[in-house]
């Protein structure tokens, strides 16, 4: 089975930009269904997040059934664990409650911190760095909350920020 590693955290915390850069090296890659959702089909969270939240979960659903290959490490840009965490703070409840048995996802999971210095809004991402930050909050206490062992992700550049990740795996 393939190890699939998920890069959460911070909207605007560079996850997308690292995810670019470990395709250009040659890694599988999936992109983030709630920007694709956003570019294909028009959804927006802000404006019927329910709606959003739900496509973004059945998208995820179908990333990780997609077959990369026995011995492929693909990484995935957010992902169902984060739908469910934000599903889970729309209705009040658990991640625990709404995540399937097992975490679908490999240890450690890699975790974008807040990071002012290149936080910004573009026409898919709507919304002030104070809700990001709560975002973040929430997905790190989420994580916490599933005893998932967490690799926060340094403040440097993509380059580097990929040489980190694949060395923390042992694929350089």
């Amino acid at each position: 089975m393939a190890r699939r590693i998920l890069i959460t955290g911070c909207s605007s915390g560079g996850k997308s930009t690292l995810l670019n850069k470990l395709a250009e090296r040659g890694h599988a890659v999936v992109p983030e269904a709630g920007l694709r959702a956003i570019r294909l089909q028009g959804l927006k969270p802000w404006e019927d997040l329910p709606a959003f939240i739900d496509f973004v979960t059945g998208v995820c659903l179908q990333d990780l059934d997609q077959d990369f290959g026995a011995d492929r490490t693909v990484f995935y840009d957010r992902g169902l664990f984060d739908a469910l965490s934000g599903k889970a703070a729309l209705l009040k409840t658990s991640v625990s409650e709404l995540l399937p048995n097992t975490f679908p996802y490999s240890e450690p999971v890699f975790f974008a911190p807040t990071w002012p210095d290149i936080f910004e809004n573009t026409a898919d991402r709507r919304l002030a760095l104070e809700v990001a930050e709560e975002e973040a909050i929430r997905l790190r206490r989420d994580l916490d909350l599933l005893n998932i062992q967490v690799v926060e992700l340094p403040r440097v550049t993509a380059e580097l920020r990929a040489d980190f990740v694949l060395s923390e795996l042992d694929l350089r």
